[in-house]
């Protein structure tokens, strides 16, 4: 009896240690996960074999071929070269100029390359009125200048007019009849025509000799179209 109740402490004790270690064992294990529900399991995929995934005749797409371009004809090589007549401006083949000068006045009339130029002095201040030298009462700082285009047809008239006053064959190119040293206002006309060159100068004074109908001619019609430009 006695070796009995020696034993049995360590016993115990030896008892107790494996129950301890077992407890522990149990706590630190990770739960495991739980199991999934039942609804929310996919469901799964049935792909159909590989012959029917392929598109029927009604889905298919056919691209049209793009339309090519006929290819035009070659053109030969060549150049066109334009009539003469065709490649003159308007106005480039004849000129004219007027001019008139005084102490109180200043007219000048300029036809080129089918512009008609206007230059002219107007005596709005009242300043020639009284004006008595031999000297013009103008600057030049005082003249005005205006410019027009003419149409083709203005221009045709003009140039059957140079044409038709046979200013080109007068024999003389001074008019007026003024002796050497006598006071008189020239009024000249330059005129070019198909090549042909003339200037004329008419001498103005009191009891000059009348003047020639082709000058007289020429210098109305300048006038005429100078008057109808817009001032």
């Amino acid at each position: 009896m006695k070796q009995f109740n020696r034993t049995f402490p360590a016993d115990c004790l030896l008892l107790i240690t494996l129950l301890l270690l077992s407890s522990c064992e149990k706590r630190d294990a990770p739960p495991s996960p739980p199991a999934p529900p039942v609804e929310s399991m996919a469901e799964p995929v049935i792909i159909p074999d590989a012959d029917q995934l392929q598109p029927d005749d009604s889905t298919v797409l056919i691209t049209p071929e793009p339309e090519t371009m006929p290819t035009p004809p070659e053109k030969p090589n060549t150049l066109k070269i334009p009539n003469p007549a065709q490649q003159t401006l308007p106005g480039s083949e004849f000129s004219l100029r007027f001019r008139a000068t005084g102490e109180s006045f200043y007219t000048e009339i300029t036809l080129a390359n089918g512009i008609l130029s206007y230059t002219y002095f107007e005596d709005t201040a009242g300043r020639c009125a009284q004006w008595v030298k031999s000297t013009p009462c103008w600057q030049d700082s005082d003249l005005k200048t205006i410019s027009l285009a003419l149409p083709p047809e203005d221009l045709d008239n003009l140039y059957a007019v140079i044409k038709e006053s046979g200013a080109l064959a007068l024999k003389r190119d001074t008019f007026g009849g003024a002796k050497a040293g006598q006071r008189h206002y020239p009024q000249t006309l330059d005129i070019m025509l198909d090549g042909k060159e003339k200037k004329l100068v008419y001498q103005s004074f009191p009891g000059s000799s009348p003047k020639p109908e082709a000058f007289a001619r020429l210098e109305t019609v300048l006038l005429e179209y100078a008057r109808d430009l817009p001032h």
